[in-house]
């Protein structure tokens, strides 16, 4: 059972163990305080979609390709909606991101707790440093999708369409990428061994697979690029979790 931070009535300086309903109110809490980052992030980022559509459109859309269409009346407003709560998250992600370790904070030593701000600062980078990767990733991925018109079969692609394929992608990556620092703190925390990750090395391969096949669009050039970024990171975050403990004695 997880311990509230506060110390009981009684003084006697061991922190009170929270009920099932505690549990439930500071959820109740949490997201609500989660949700209100992403809206104040959503409202900031709403008066920048003109510029924002115009940056996907430049960055990853080859301008000797048919241009992109609005297919239904309403597509336009709703990519709008779109682009903006996207945003939203991205700007209110390292609010959301305290809001999820505040959670979990009782259920940890105080000398873990004080790893929370440090955590939500690495977490925000990670996740942003996948976003950032996916620029890299985007232009070949709709290249390739591009590539399948030919002759007398013309690529005319909806505009809404092309924006949810793209922020898909972007967030897929941004939360692939928070993966190393997952594992770090198993192994610094000693939940898990290096040694049981390397073991069960061909398992995680499996379940990479599967993540990638959730989180990316459905089709198999895009699961595997998000896969093998996984099986990278997956592999780093051992080595320096690994080397983090012999520099500790661990």
């Amino acid at each position: 059972m997880s311990a509230n931070p506060n110390p009981p009535p009684d003084g006697s300086g061991e922190p009170a163990a929270m009920t099932f309903w505690n549990h439930l109110e500071e959820l109740r809490k949490r997201l609500i305080l989660a949700v209100l980052f992403v809206v104040a992030g959503f409202a900031i980022a709403s008066f920048f979609v003109s510029r924002v559509q115009t940056f996907l459109i430049d960055s990853f859309f080859p301008e000797e390709v048919t241009p992109l269409a609005y297919l239904k009346p309403t597509e336009g407003f709703v990519v709008s909606l779109k682009l903006a709560l996207v945003g939203g998250l991205i700007l209110g992600a390292p609010g959301v991101l305290y809001q999820f370790w505040r959670f979990i904070a009782p259920g940890l030593y105080p000398k873990e707790r004080r790893l929370i701000i440090p955590v939500v600062v690495t977490s925000t980078l990670c996740f942003l440093a996948g976003i950032v990767f996916s620029f890299f990733v985007l232009p070949y991925a709709t290249n390739f999708f591009l590539s399948f018109g030919a002759g007398r079969i013309q690529n005319v692609w909806s505009f809404g369409s092309y924006i949810t394929f793209i922020t898909q992608l972007m967030l897929a990556f941004g939360v692939v990428f928070e993966l190393p620092l997952v594992i770090y703190f198993l192994i610094r925390l000693g939940i898990v061994a290096p040694e049981t990750f390397r073991r069960k090395r061909r398992y995680a391969i499996i379940i990479n697979l599967v993540i990638a096949a959730i989180l990316s669009p459905p089709d198999v050039f895009t699961m595997t690029m998000l896969a093998v970024p996984m099986l990278i990171l997956y592999e780093l975050s051992i080595f320096i979790a690994s080397l983090s403990l012999k520099k500790r004695g661990g």
